[in-house]
């Protein structure tokens, strides 16, 4: 076997790459700016925020928080930063890759439910995310959002490891 890339028989247009900022997640952004650069193909990041309704269980960590202290008051505004601050860590990664097309989008609502829903209103082949992201609390009594996408996703779902 040789560590030439071997190009896939399909070809992936448009790639939606999930992401919640964790270690996993980047790793599965990095393969999906790879196929991208590869196929060559349109890269759309996304990264969800969860209403306040649904982040009872989960709720951002003080790492996260730190990064929008001055919001103390402000759970949804805060939230908000965080969500900018986790695509402008994905805009960092993909502007290593000269020439790739790629847009950063974030919205609001259950990021299983959200990343099927845009990932067909986009028109994406291939939805890419980690298998372990931050909620690993919330996956094991709810199922994780990787799980629920795999099992409903209408596209190619590729799940990259949690370490590389």
């Amino acid at each position: 076997m040789t560590d030439e890339f071997v190009r896939p028989k399909t070809q992936f247009r448009r790639i939606l790459a999930a992401t919640d900022g964790s270690e996993g997640a980047t790793n599965a952004l990095r393969s999906a700016i790879e196929l991208a650069a590869v196929m060559p193909a349109e890269l759309v990041v996304l990264n969800v925020i969860e209403p306040e309704e649904l982040s009872v269980i989960q709720s951002p960590g003080p790492q996260e928080f730190a990064r929008a202290e001055h919001l103390r008051g402000d759970h949804a505004e805060a939230k908000e930063i965080i969500s900018e601050s986790i695509l402008d860590e994905a805009k960092e990664i993909v502007t290593e890759y000269k020439g790739l097309a790629a847009s950063f989008v974030f919205l609001v609502g259950d990021p299983a439910t959200e990343i099927l829903r845009y990932a067909d209103e986009v028109a994406a082949d291939l939805i890419v995310m980690g298998s372990r992201g931050r909620g690993r609390v919330v996956g094991l009594l709810l199922g994780s959002v990787s799980q629920k996408v795999t099992n409903m996703a209408r596209q190619f779902v590729l799940i990259a490891p949690a370490r590389k």
